[in-house]
């Protein structure tokens, strides 16, 4: 905390600690982007005990069913014209560094993206700034909705993303749907997949590749009263990136299946960009 504010983070809420039987945890909270705070934790003892005295902790209702791994990135959407100073910020507060950066054009709409991560490695943001110079898309729905900077999802990685996807859509969780048309040249377009493609099909599970290998993914519906927030699963098989050629990939799927229908070239492009960037 004394570090970061050093380096001219802006301090919100000084070292607190929370003392139980079995644990201490320390929390202190920096300023992050927008209306987003960051909170430091630092825990001694049992690990289970997430703020001693202060909240009581409970077993999931599921259980430990190890269909989740961990926290693989979060995605933040920034107004434009700030991503570049925002980038800076976590670079020179946090220690953060850049590990990788585009610009993603589809439809009319387009946006750059940054990504950066911490020197552990164990915490990655990936910073999504609209591009004003092409029409408004998600990004711009989400800074209006939004009122300002925010979290748009949370990623979350599993190593089988098949499994994870049929067990929590049987809890009732909603995923976001695909068109089937997106599935008819996907071998084409990243190579032999290790799934059952009329399971991936029937999941709407996306498939991704980049230099390292394929990503599998998927997103949920948004449970916020805003539509301003949602989730994503995703399996990493080796690669490193994030399936921004799935944002084309889909539009194009979309518009395949549009087009065989009879739909107008204004229709295409007016129901495929919820789909796109």
């Amino acid at each position: 905390y004394a570090e970061l504010v050093g380096r001219g983070a802006t301090p919100v809420t000084p070292p607190t600690t929370f003392t139980g039987a079995d644990a201490e945890v320390v929390t202190a909270e920096v300023a992050g982007f927008g209306d987003v705070l960051h909170r430091l934790v630092q825990r001694r003892g049992d690990r289970r005990d997430f703020l001693p005295g202060a909240f009581e902790s409970a077993e999931p209702a599921g259980g430990a069913d190890g269909l989740l791994a961990e926290i693989d990135h979060l995605a933040i959407c920034v107004p434009p014209g700030q991503l570049d100073a925002t980038v800076a910020h976590y670079e020179r507060v946090f220690g953060f560094a850049q590990i990788f950066t585009e610009h993603i054009e589809v439809a009319g709409q387009a946006m750059n993206s940054t990504v950066v991560q911490s020197p552990s490695g164990r915490v990655t943001l990936v910073l999504l700034e609209p591009d004003r110079s092409h029409r408004p898309g998600q990004i711009d729905a989400f800074l209006t909705e939004h009122a300002g900077a925010g979290v748009q999802h949370l990623g979350l990685r599993t190593d089988d993303i098949v499994t994870a996807v049929g067990a929590l859509r049987e809890r009732g969780v909603r995923f976001a749907g695909t068109p089937g048309a997106y599935y008819d040249d996907l071998e084409r377009r990243v190579g032999p997949v290790d799934a059952p493609l009329d399971r991936l099909r029937e999941l709407s599970i996306l498939v991704d590749r980049d230099h390292g290998g394929q990503l599998l993914q998927i997103f949920t519906e948004s449970m916020h009263v805003r539509r301003t927030l949602f989730l994503e699963l995703i399996e990493r098989r080796g690669a490193l990136t994030f399936g921004s050629g799935n944002i084309k990939a889909l539009y194009e799927a979309k518009e395949r299946e549009l087009a065989a229908a009879g739909a107008t070239p204004a229709v295409v492009a007016g129901t495929a960009q919820g789909v796109g960037a």
